[in-house]
């Protein structure tokens, strides 16, 4: 594709995207949560390297990252697809690749950069630190640990639709223990809590 012909998206025009394509509040509120990981690990990433990282770009990652969801649920290798025949023309490739990637195991489209890696990984941690806060005993995110996340990591039972294994990939692949990690994620998704209802 031609360089030129890419407008790449704000995020006001991003949320605009997501809100006609995502209805149920709780999906938004993933993808809120998604966005704000992933510009605090770009952050963080970019303060421990020399690496050319824009913050930007990951963040609308992590907010369109599922925006075809609601359309393709039940058509799981047409995830991220349907997303790049509706948004694919107004998005820079390399977050068209990351949004698809994070969904390789459906579409057999390989992550492959440190932006791909982290939506991949992040985007089960989300789920689990919501899951932890609603258990929590005042059900919001203020007061919980990544100690108390890295138990109901952890627990097997808890959460069990959660992919453990494609968490603690943040360890090889971003090269972030899996603890800092946790704390990196949930710190992010403190700062937005009033936005999550949490």
């Amino acid at each position: 594709m031609d360089e030129t012909t890419i407008k790449s998206q704000t995020r006001a025009e991003a949320f605009a995207n997501l809100e006609t394509l995502i209805k149920n509040p709780n999906l938004i509120k993933h993808h809120l949560a998604a966005e704000a990981a992933m510009r605090e690990i770009a952050l963080y990433l970019k303060t421990k390297s020399d690496l050319l990282i824009n913050e930007d770009d990951w963040a609308i990652v992590g907010l369109l990252h599922d925006a075809d969801y609601e359309i393709t649920h039940d058509k799981p290798a047409r995830h991220t697809i349907e997303l790049e025949e509706r948004l694919g023309k107004t998005l820079k490739p390399e977050i068209m690749y990351a949004i698809k990637s994070h969904n390789w195991k459906h579409n057999g489209i390989e992550p492959k950069s440190l932006m791909d890696w982290a939506i991949y990984t992040c985007d089960e941690l989300t789920g689990i630190i919501i899951a932890a806060a609603l258990i929590s005993p005042d059900k919001n995110l203020a007061n919980l640990t990544s100690d108390f996340i890295l138990k109901r990591i952890k627990e097997r039972s808890f959460a069990k639709s959660v992919d453990r294994k494609q968490i603690s990939v943040c360890e090889e692949k971003l090269g972030i223990p899996l603890s800092e990690y946790v704390q990196l994620v949930l710190v992010s998704m403190q700062k937005i809590a009033p936005s999550l209802g949490l």
